[in-house]
């Protein structure tokens, strides 16, 4: 029986991740215009709690407070999509945006713990980008050499450091960062080249 509850519980958090799915990577990048995250179907009825349709176990119905992209609290326990977050603080639990969150200890993406990142001096940005005292982050992933000290998001999915342009997260290779400017509609330029997308045209 735990067995099933295990996997009804990975189910459920998947149809809610998939739920608020922001964009096709090859498609229009409507995350920019709409976003992603929602505020989820959570409904308090009584002494129940429901996310979905589905009752929220474990939830205590008085003290339960509907937070962001998916994160619920009580007095006792964090949630998200319904699915409680084991070892979540709930004294301490914040919802940032963008699907982040925090409590004291630990740093959540979309529900999952992003090994390693420092709860006291993380930040949200903006466009899925984050960063603490050490590293810069992108849809809940650590940007592999980015630097956080002259990390800047610009718009559109695009920022930049002092070395290196990111689109998505993502290096683009060769571009300038000291003339890379930022247009509409996914256009952007330097000196040499132009980009649309994060992809050299």
């Amino acid at each position: 029986m735990k067995r099933y509850a295990i996997i009804f519980s990975i189910i459920l958090s998947a149809l809610c991740t998939l739920g608020q799915e922001r964009h096709d990577v090859h498609g229009s990048h409507d995350k920019y215009e709409v976003g992603r995250h929602h505020r989820p179907s959570y409904f308090v009825d009584g002494d129940k709690v429901f996310f979905e349709g589905s009752l929220v176990d474990y939830a205590s119905a008085s003290s339960f407070k509907i937070l962001r992209d998916g994160y619920a609290k009580d007095n006792w326990n964090v949630y998200y999509c319904g699915v409680k977050l084991n070892g979540a603080s709930s004294n301490s639990f914040k919802a940032l945006g963008y699907g982040y969150a925090k409590d004291n200890w630990n740093v959540y993406y979309d529900g999952g713990k992003i090994d390693g990142a420092s709860s006291n001096s993380f930040t949200v940005l903006s466009d899925w980008y984050a960063k603490d005292n050490w590293n810069v982050y992108y849809d809940g992933l650590k940007i592999q050499g980015a630097s956080q000290n002259s990390f800047k998001v610009l718009r559109d999915g695009y920022a930049k450091d002092n070395w290196f342009v990111y689109f998505d997260g993502k290096k683009i290779e060769g571009a300038s960062e000291n003339s890379f400017k930022v247009l509409r509609e996914g256009y952007a330029r330097d000196d040499w080249n132009t980009y649309y997308w994060g992809k050299k045209i």
